[in-house]
């Protein structure tokens, strides 16, 4: 699974889940959460009949099982279904039994005497309902037309039909779907039998080769289908009706990626066929089902006449991933959900190391450098968590798929790569995929191959990384004799008391300027403090305690090397390094080690950067003066500051695409643009979006598909209800996927506050579908005159606003509260405790926005004053 997209911010505040197994009769009191072994499947058939423009549906599973010990009761997974007839066989004789449902959604099965030891049958017929919330087989309409979707991870297929839905109980399917005689059927394998009758459509499935539950995947509807040639294996893009136009991008992309994953695996891709599924409405982004990849349609379907390189960067981006999975993920399952952040950031691992060989214009390098600094922002409040920790509850298992999951997880393996060095960790990799192939394994596993490898002790230096929340800061302080010292403790913003944690093994590695060149040493940092020689030819002049920003951890030099590093930088330090040193610079300001001040004037060394990705880097810092500082009646002279420090950049990439200019430029450009339209009120900007924006509204193709969002975006922030009518039309007759996303975000740039009443309404009026009721609030609250509106209106709606998305999404809800109110932090927290809005996860969401807004309000109240002290003197100045 990609990423999940549920909304993280409001208010510009950024946030982001070992049971004993039961034994004897029956489920253990102590365990109901988790299936029992004394009976288990070994293979499942399962035949549904299903008609998309019905509500519901009926199906039989017809589970092979193996009794392993004798047993009066035993336990499988059936939460949404209605039985009809179960029938249970065992020894050869069919067997009286009683069945219920229990909580957790488990379905007891019982019998008066013993189960006998060995090979038995389970029947069980059902009725059911689709979904509507875009989780297990539910229903979607596109014009008029209803396709029929899955999204089982984590614990949805129990909600579809009957079957063991944990990953450990890892078996071969095979599926056998009834659609009507005009729709067509898809899931993980290929069709093996087809035949029609009574206006029935009867596709028979292959059996597929071992997988859990929650990698099943359906599809059914008026799909239509376009092959993907020059791969390994036959392959597809599936889309709804008159959609298969907007396949090209994903056509031409994906086979190289395929090979390159074949390559790096030593293996060929483990299934018997790709399927690319563009689905309408789904909520993960991406989901890497065996066999049939399911995507959001506006990741996979890509319009050839206004396809930005984002979208092509982006697509490439999670179909690595994806594709990464069937090796990592599938044809090696993790055993259970503690090591979900293992499956998830292997794969993101997995998609820079292979979309960077592909396309290194994509600058993926420092992408991932910047991700793993948003993870330590993360891991430095009180609220962070291990990033493998026991799932103790499988009520909102998917909460764990945070950021730590994907990008602390993707930092830490790059880390331990470059320490054991890529092709020896290349081996372990396909060492632990050879040893664990179409079974389960543990995060465990894969240390033991890396370690049989490598010959070194990863398990106890990973686990350092993993077991522990939190993120080290590395101090490195120039010492007697040619030395640096080293030493390490777990890093906290201000006014936090970490607490005390084991030390964490660090590879580390130093480059450093001698005033002759530019050179590194590399140590592996276990104890509190750590002498390190260096071999110097003149005077040591500045220390980078992490080259290449290669580590997953913060660092710090004293004041006046830090000043030296960010004034010569450009003489200096690589792109990554640069990044890596703005980001370090605002967790400073988050500890408290700098000051508010000291901080703007540091980020101007950085504003004449030749690189966009440094500059894209600046202007996540001057994210975080606005969110923390720019209060309404410093907006002015914030303004200010943000024209002057972007002006370098204006003249240097300028705002019209150039000519042969480098990809990076075109990506970075609309956030250029839009930092000084918007935070800057540069009147030129905005008459050039003003100007673009009638250009794309006579004629979309006249318009840069790399510059017209931005554009749209800025003239629709002082539009009016013509304007604002007009992209609502253009958003319910949308018929590209990106179109459509487009015009509906644009609603929620409108700033007439009557447009604003309007565009809320529609959220819950309009022809929205589940996934998408959170864009319209998001980019109104984007604005801080609006971040208590948005507040008021989610708490006003909640039950409207929960009853209609995704159920995952629910818990994620506390992030209303996001900003730096303290006030408006304290009546979330009482409206959150009400039980009737406390799902599964708020609270730990809860504990979230809270270190953010506490963190943002006390760097106001710290800072506040030196920061406008500086803004005005500057204003002055102008």
């Amino acid at each position: 699974m990609s990423a999940v997209r549920v909304p993280a911010r409001i208010g510009r505040a950024l946030l982001m889940i070992p049971l004993l197994v039961s034994s004897g009769d029956g489920v253990a009191a102590q365990d109901k959460a988790r299936l029992g072994h004394q009976v288990v499947p070994t293979y499942q058939k399962v035949s549904l009949q299903l008609d998309a423009d019905r509500d519901d549906f009926t199906g039989t599973v017809d589970i092979a099982i193996e009794v392993k010990e004798p047993t009066r009761a035993f336990t499988l997974h059936s939460m949404g279904p209605s039985l009809v007839k179960l029938v249970l066989t065992a020894g050869g004789k069919e067997v009286p039994v009683q069945y219920k449902h229990l909580e957790y959604g488990l379905l007891e099965v019982a019998s008066d005497a013993p189960l006998p030891v060995g090979p038995g049958r389970l029947v069980i017929e059902f009725m059911n309902r689709y979904d509507t919330t875009a989780v297990s087989l539910y229903k979607t309409e596109v014009e008029g037309q209803g396709y029929l979707f899955s999204q089982m991870e984590a614990d949805e297929a129990r909600k579809a039909f009957p079957c063991w839905d944990e990953p450990a109980f890892k078996i071969p399917y095979q599926l056998t779907l009834t659609v009507p005689e005009g729709h067509t059927a898809v899931t993980n394998t290929s069709i093996v039998n087809e035949r029609v009758a009574d206006g029935w459509r009867t596709y028979e499935f292959a059996k597929s080769k071992p997988m859990p539950a929650y990698l099943i995947a359906i599809a059914t509807g008026t799909l239509e289908t376009v092959d993907i040639p020059g791969m390994s294996i036959p392959g597809r893009v599936i889309t709804v009706k008159g959609r298969t136009h907007l396949a090209g991008e994903a056509i031409k992309s994906t086979p190289p990626i395929l090979a390159k994953l074949e390559e790096y695996f030593g293996m060929p891709y483990p299934y018997e066929k790709l399927d690319l599924i563009a689905v309408p409405e789904f909520w993960p982004g991406a989901m890497e089902n065996i066999g049939a990849v399911t995507y959001a349609e506006g990741i996979l379907l890509l319009d050839p006449a206004t396809v930005s390189l984002g979208q092509r960067r982006t697509q490439a981006i999670v179909t690595a991933h994806e594709l990464a999975h069937m090796w990592f993920g599938d044809m090696v399952t993790m055993e259970w959900w503690d090591d979900l952040w293992l499956n998830e950031s292997f794969a993101s691992w997995m998609e820079t190391k292979i979309c960077h060989e592909l396309h290194p214009e994509y600058d993926l390098d420092v992408s991932q450098v910047r991700a793993g600094q948003g993870a330590m922002n993360t891991d430095a409040r009180p609220s962070t968590r291990a990033i493998r920790k026991p799932v103790l509850a499988t009520d909102n298992i998917m909460q764990s798929a945070d950021g730590l999951t994907y990008s602390k997880g993707e930092a830490v393996l790059s880390m331990f790569e470059q320490w054991l060095g890529p092709e020896v960790f290349r081996q372990g990799i396909v060492d632990y995929l050879n040893a664990n192939a179409w079974g389960n394994a543990t995060a465990y596993d894969l240390w033991t191959s890396l370690a049989k490898v490598s010959g070194r002790d990863i398990d106890a230096a990973m686990s350092t990384f993993l077991d522990q929340g939190g993120v080290p800061l590395v101090s490195a302080t120039p010492a007697l004799d040619h030395a640096v010292t080293l030493t390490q403790r777990r890093f906290a913003n201000y006014g936090v008391e970490p607490p005390d944690e084991p030390l964490w093994h660090i590879p580390v590695t130093l480059s450093y300027y001698d005033g002759t060149g530019v050179k590194s040493v590399s140590v592996l940092l276990d104890q509190p403090e750590m002498t390190v020689p260096l071999e110097l030819e003149g005077t040591l002049q500045w220390v980078l305690p992490n080259a290449d920003m290669d580590g997953y951890y913060r660092w710090e030099v004293p004041p006046p090397m830090l000043a030296t590093l960010a004034e010569h930088s450009t003489e200096w330090l690589n792109t990554r390094e640069r990044v890596g040193l703005l980001n370090n610079l605002a967790a400073q300001l988050d500890a408290g080690t700098i000051s508010g001040d000291q901080y703007l004037r540091t980020l101007n060394h950085f504003a004449d950067a030749e690189e966009p990705q440094v500059v894209s880097a600046l202007l996540s810092g001057l994210g975080k003066v606005r969110n923390a500082f720019v209060t309404p009646e410093y907006e002015d002279e914030f303004a200010a500051y943000v024209r002057g420090t972007l002006g370098p950049a204006l003249k240097r990439f300028g705002l019209a695409e150039q000519p042969e200019e480098d990809e990076s430029v075109t990506r970075f450009r609309p956030q250029l643009i839009g930092w000084l339209g918007d935070e800057g009120e540069d009147p030129k900007v905005i008459a050039y979006a003003d100007s673009l924006t009638r250009a794309f509204m006579d004629d979309p193709a006249s318009v840069s598909p790399e510059i017209a969002g931005v554009a749209l975006g800025l003239t629709a922030r002082h539009g009016d209800q013509v304007m604002f009518e007009e992209f609502r039309t253009r958003f319910e007759q949308a018929q590209a996927p990106r179109e459509r996303s487009r015009y509906l975000g644009l609603l929620g740039n409108f700033r007439d506050s009557a447009l604003v009443q309007e565009a809320l309404r529609y959220c819950l009026e309009g022809p929205l579908r589940p996934t998408e009721i959170f864009t319209i609030p998001f980019d109104i609250g984007s604005d801080d005159e609006y971040e208590q509106l948005i507040f008021d209106w989610m708490i006003e709606h909640y039950d409207d606003v929960t009853g209609r998305i995704p159920p995952h999404f629910r818990s994620f809800m506390p992030f209303i509260a996001g900003g730096c109110s303290r006030e408006r932090l304290a009546v979330a927290k009482e409206f959150f405790a009400d039980p009737a809005h406390n799902v599964p996860g708020t609270d730990d969401q809860m504990a979230k926005v809270t270190d953010q807004v506490t963190d943002c309000a006390g760097l106001r109240e710290r800072e506040g004053q030196a920061v406008a002290a500086y803004l005005t003197h500057l204003a002055t100045m102008d």
